[in-house]
């Protein structure tokens, strides 16, 4: 998998495979605001289940 032409890894364990998910952010979060995307992705690493965040691109 890569990120903007970049090999992903997760940065726990090394392990190269993950499942993909879109995900809804809350818009009374602290990550949003009006003016940003609601949608954000994660990687969830197949090996560790450690989580990785991606806004979309």
């Amino acid at each position: 998998m890569e990120i903007k032409g970049h090999a992903l890894h997760c940065v726990i364990c090394r392990h190269n495979r993950f499942h993909r998910r879109k995900i809804k952010l809350d818009r009374a979060g602290l990550f949003t605001s009006d003016w940003s995307d609601p949608m954000a992705v994660s990687y969830e690493c197949a090996n560790c289940g450690y989580l990785h965040w991606c806004m979309p691109q």
